[in-house]
């Protein structure tokens, strides 16, 4: 597989694999799960400071210091993983988009989060059925996370390997309000703001989904949202600059792209 092949569960049918990378996505690989979680608490630190440059950010964690990380060697190898995570070097639109929503919806930085990290890891995508599938207020167990990861890549990798990306993804999850508990992890609902519903909907677009398709897509169903109530959040969205509904007849209209390129500044968004 490579970082062209669309994984038809997170790519709708007008998918262009070259634009959703370009986008920031990644379609196929590893990533940071292998050996990280997705980092929230490292990124708050990190974003909080207000840098937002390639050079600005590599300088404040592996120079300065702010995650507070023993070692420089220990520095570097975590903004590696921030890098692949979230874009931190080629900050593609994606990344450009999380880091001005940062400041403007601190209530929906764990989900906003969690969805970049989803579109730019593979591995973490292959987790996610599972967790949405688990019933709200029953436990999920480590062993069906790892079952997940053994259907989608049988015999290839070890069972330690296995063992721990599950335990790094359901601790995204945790982080993410997905689940809750240390050892045993019980599902709950999230509360998405409208600026998550936006981001997902972005994604989506993105992913080539379209009209009542994204809010019907996994990337809406991320946030525990039934496509009614995408639609509701993507209005509430929409009284914010990030998105633009329209309505005629039977047929409903999800523009997001150019809406959050204007309110957020990123004219890149227009062109994928």
């Amino acid at each position: 597989m490579t970082d062209r092949t669309p994984n038809p569960n997170w790519m709708g049918p007008a998918c262009k694999p070259d634009a959703a990378v370009a986008f920031g996505m990644r379609l196929a690989g590893g990533g940071a799960h292998q050996s990280k979680t997705m980092m929230f608490d490292e990124l708050d630190l990190l974003l909080g400071t207000g840098l937002q440059s390639a050079t600005e950010l590599a300088h404040a964690v592996i120079e300065d210091n702010v995650l507070g990380k023993s070692t420089k060697n220990s520095r570097g190898l975590t903004y590696r993983h921030m890098v692949s995570l979230y874009g931190l070097n080629a900050q593609p639109a994606l990344s450009k988009v999380l880091m001005r929503l940062w400041t403007e919806d601190l209530a929906g930085r764990r989900l906003n989060c969690l969805l970049v990290a989803l579109a730019r890891d593979p591995l973490l995508r292959d987790s996610a059925p599972v967790v949405l599938e688990t019933p709200k207020g029953t436990q999920l167990y480590r062993q069906q996370v790892e079952t997940a990861f053994n259907a989608a890549h049988p015999d290839r990798m070890s069972e330690k390997m296995v063992r721990s990306l599950a335990q790094n993804c359901n601790a995204s999850w945790t982080q993410s309000g997905h689940l809750e508990g240390r050892a045993k992890k019980i599902r709950r609902r999230v509360s998405p703001t409208p600026s998550n519903a936006a981001l997902a909907a972005l994604i989506a677009s993105a992913c080539g989904f379209g009209g009542p398709s994204i809010l019907s897509s996994i990337w809406l169903q991320v946030l525990d949202l039934t496509p009614d109530q995408a639609l509701d959040q993507l209005r509430r969205a929409e009284g914010l600059g990030l998105a633009k509904i329209r309505a005629a007849g039977d047929v409903t209209e999800i523009l997001v792209r150019q809406a959050m390129a204007t309110t957020l500044g990123v004219p890149e968004l227009e062109h994928i």
